[in-house]
């Protein structure tokens, strides 16, 4: 038996992990249809703050599927990060995941390509990340073209709006302009109630609420605002405990184990906190003793490092 058929002997079924997966993107996305059915309302507020803040799970989830590790076989990996969550998040799946290997390798660097760790939360620097958020100007940032950089072997280029693109986001538009048919009376509120779902709670959501946490969760698991931390450059390297809560808004598939995943990261996200156990009773450093929100606090209050030189924020 082969290294690799031994790993995937242990690992669990496709078909748990398909439920699983179909479970969560159904949670997350539910209230968006919802919103194409009730119509314009103030309830759209709470669809968008509960589609925004879910949707930070699925981008997890997308990050997993890049380390071919949500399913067994490799084609399912790249069926769902690449044709079903990239799209959904306006992004290229295989450029997503070369820039996220090279996070792993240059991980604190300044060739690092991951930046929104380095943000200064000190004083109003968390109001400024949430009002950049809410503007979309962040959201705008990681839509745009990165700049090549041949001596450090990168060669990112603008990607183009792709068929692949185009067809998720017209069957998805399509099955809200379905669903609003279905429930408001006149056509014309059925293209409102469908628009206000799209543009709004979903496309709004994920600009402002969903990378907002994404930012959050970032800084939360490497900005260095305690020097005797476990760290890899200027970066930190943390475990974090959750509650329920936390793991399903910031840690869900092993983000709270982040220093394990890059200690380890062809482990599966499921067997990453029995991993952590075992790994933090050679090493105390990765044991998860402090929480998403109290690093958070800490890092409000103690200046961050400053950014390797050459770093671009």
């Amino acid at each position: 038996m082969t290294e690799d058929a031994a790993f995937n002997s242990v690992r669990r079924s496709d078909a748990l992990s398909a439920a699983i997966v179909l479970s969560h993107v159904g949670l997350t996305y539910l209230p968006v249809w919802l919103a194409a059915a009730l119509g314009p309302s103030w309830v759209l507020l709470l669809l968008w703050l509960w589609y925004g803040w879910f949707n930070s799970g699925l981008i997890n989830l997308m990050h997993e599927c890049a380390h071919y590790l949500t399913f067994r076989r490799r084609w399912a990996n790249d069926l769902l990060g690449g044709w079903v969550l990239a799209p959904l998040m306006f992004t290229d799946f295989s450029d997503y995941r070369r820039r996220h290997w090279e996070h792993h390798r240059q991980l604190g660097t300044a060739r690092d390509p991951k930046l929104v760790y380095r943000t200064n939360l000190q004083g109003m620097g968390l109001l400024r990340l949430a009002a950049r958020c809410a503007i979309g100007l962040e959201a705008v940032k990681r839509l745009k073209e990165r700049p090549e950089e041949p001596s450090q072997g990168l060669t990112t280029k603008r990607a183009a709006v792709s068929p692949r693109l185009i067809a998720v986001h017209t069957c998805f538009a399509g099955s809200l302009f379905g669903v609003a048919l279905l429930f408001q009376e006149t056509l014309h509120l059925a293209l409102v109630s469908s628009a206000l779902a799209y543009g709004f709670v979903y496309a709004y959501g994920l600009g402002s609420l969903s990378v907002f946490a994404a930012a959050l969760r970032a800084i939360a698991e490497h900005q260095l605002c305690d020097p005797t931390l476990a760290r890899r450059g200027d970066a930190a390297l943390r475990n974090l405990r959750c509650n329920p809560l936390t793991r399903l808004l910031f840690g869900a598939y092993g983000f709270a184990e982040h220093a394990t995943h890059h200690g380890e990261p062809a482990v599966p996200y499921y067997e990453l906190e029995a991993r952590t156990h075992e790994l933090s009773r050679k090493n105390p450093a990765l044991s998860p003793t402090h929480g998403y929100f109290e690093i958070l606090r800490s890092c409000m209050r103690a200046q961050p490092r400053p950014r390797t030189a050459g770093a671009e924020r």
